[in-house]
């Protein structure tokens, strides 16, 4: 699996969740540390104007980084309701300028359109599930990957609410389990995830440039630091 020409389950691989691109100091510090992949959190953005994020999505590849955009669902998190059809322009726009798009398995009345539009310009597609109160069950997690993989999703991303141990085995069970995906386990209870499971095969983990955007999430650099010391 790659990421433009990034080779995704070799090693963990961190993501930088960009919520405020004009905090030019706080990107150019992400990208001292090294980062790979940028996450545009473009839910976060205050200007959603197509030709602003355009030009910033060409400023971001001149420096290096691979790209994910998303433009999330309140539903799962987003920061503030844009309309579907503003999200799909969003994303229709900027596909061809990024190297993989994010876009809920709940977003129904877009998801065909986004993963249509990722797969004509040859881009990855991560098809997410985020669930800010519970772990679901087993099967319940076996059947959204099953789902993300039926919808077109090269990779699939599930992020759930861990209350305890038992939440914390289930999520990694399932990231030994299946291949192409994504885990994490939100919350207290799931730290511990945003590194080891990057060692299980989960092909990504995040952390926050400016400010935090799901519970748990550690410091960029924290986060480089501890997978670089269990890391083989």
């Amino acid at each position: 699996m790659r990421l433009g020409d990034l080779e995704l389950g070799r090693c963990p691989v961190i993501v930088g969740v960009l919520t405020d691109p004009d905090n030019k100091k706080a990107l150019r510090g992400a990208l001292k540390i090294g980062i790979d992949v940028l996450e545009f959190r473009i839910d976060h953005f205050k200007n959603t104007d197509i030709d602003h994020l355009l030009g910033f999505a060409q400023y971001v590849r001149r420096k290096g980084p691979r790209i994910i955009a998303t433009v999330r669902s309140i539903d799962e998190g987003g920061k503030r309701l844009i309309t579907d059809s503003k999200r799909l322009e969003i994303f229709s726009a900027l596909t061809p300028f990024v190297d993989a798009v994010d876009v809920e398995l709940s977003s129904r009345a877009i998801l065909k359109d986004v993963i249509k539009v990722a797969k004509r310009f040859r881009k990855k597609v991560i098809v997410s599930y985020h669930n800010f109160q519970v772990t679901p069950l087993k099967g319940k997690l076996n059947l959204l990957v099953k789902k993300g993989r039926a919808e077109g999703g090269d990779i699939v991303k599930i992020a759930t609410k861990t209350k305890d141990y038992t939440d914390l085995k289930r999520l990694a069970r399932i990231t030994l389990e299946h291949k192409n995906i994504i885990t994490i386990a939100m919350g207290k209870k799931g730290i511990s995830s945003r590194v080891f499971f990057p060692l299980l095969g989960s092909l990504l983990t995040y952390s926050p440039i400016s400010w935090t955007t799901a519970p748990g999430q550690l410091p960029l650099k924290t986060v480089r630091d501890e997978i670089n010391r269990y890391s083989f």
